[in-house]
């Protein structure tokens, strides 16, 4: 459980914490370990402060147990202590999800972003203890993972609350797309030591004057520069936090790429690792099953956005 301190723990740092994706060897089911060297070096090298393995970009919900627990590893040697890693852990219930915990901190995970059961809506009191037999099986901090299109639920603000003010959570991540709730969980749990984090590349800058202490944008896997510049210029709606912003703005057209046959997420997670892999110079890599993989087409698709946005690789 987190310590009660006000003082959040090293493992959550303020700042950008970019959600790797994941790129795949041959086999379509394990991460390359050079490919991703090269895509944690370019985060370092930009400055972000953490880096979040197998989160929803990263194939949380499409990779095997093996193939999650092998990321992280890969991930982890590949940081070697420069900044903190987290590791996205989920299951159908909470026995997947404490095991999925336990092996991420046993491959060198310094705190866990865990989901909520995936199969069964649970009441609020279920919920709080399934938070808390996942916190209570790790040393480690954890980060409850609040996104309501992957999950049976919203986890509610009052749930949230108890959770941090209990000790449970050490962290937020709220990717609920509400700004406006996101605001007033951030002014709710002022004074605790909890940290609350957003993704959502369109609000980044408003996000972090709205109070969050941190972004996780899935496009820092191909430009983290803007996203570490809207951190260091976090509030003040200057011309280098607008210029980074409107960056991303552009990025947005990659997902807007057609790949027949593909879900939304399929499309997603695909333009970013196609994008992240064309910046980096790398091969386009797959997907995992069922998500539909890039073709060359999308490749060229996505290729087209990065020259008009003017992405250097």
């Amino acid at each position: 459980m987190s310590d009660s301190l006000n003082q959040p723990p090293a493992a959550l740092p303020g700042g950008v914490i970019t959600p790797l994706v994941t790129f795949l060897d041959a086999s379509g089911e394990r991460p390359d370990p050079a490919q991703m060297g090269v895509l944690v070096e370019a985060q370092l090298t930009a400055g972000v402060n953490g880096l979040l393995a197998v989160g929803s970009t990263g194939e949380l919900g499409s990779l095997d147990r093996a193939g999650r627990r092998e990321t992280v590893r890969v991930v982890a040697d590949a940081v070697s202590g420069r900044v903190p890693v987290w590791a996205g852990v989920g299951g159908l219930g909470t026995r997947d999800t404490v095991r999925a915990a336990r092996e991420a901190v046993d491959v060198g995970a310094d705190a866990v972003l865990a989901l909520q059961p995936l199969f069964f809506d649970c009441a609020e009191d279920e919920l709080y203890a399934h938070f808390g037999a996942v916190a209570g099986a790790v040393d480690v901090p954890v980060i409850a993972y609040n996104v309501p299109v992957r999950t049976p639920r919203a986890l509610s603000q009052e749930l949230q609350e108890r959770l941090v003010r209990d000790g449970v959570i050490a962290g937020i991540k709220d990717s609920s797309g509400d700004l406006s709730a996101g605001r007033l969980l951030c002014r709710a749990l002022a004074g605790t030591a909890a940290r609350v984090y957003t993704g959502g590349e369109l609000t980044l800058d408003s996000a972090l004057a709205a109070g969050f202490h941190g972004i996780v944008p899935g496009f820092a896997n191909i430009l983290p520069g803007p996203a570490v510049t809207m951190w260091e210029h976090a509030g003040r709606k200057d011309k280098d936090s607008l210029a980074a912003q409107e960056t991303y703005l552009a990025l947005f057209d990659i997902l807007a790429a057609e790949l027949p046959g593909a879900g939304f997420p399929a499309r997603a997670i695909g333009a970013i690792k196609c994008a992240a892999a064309l910046t980096l110079g790398l091969p386009v890599p797959g997907s995992t099953m069922p998500l539909t993989p890039p073709t060359e087409e999308f490749s060229a698709a996505v290729a087209a956005v990065l020259r008009r946005a003017e992405v250097p690789g």
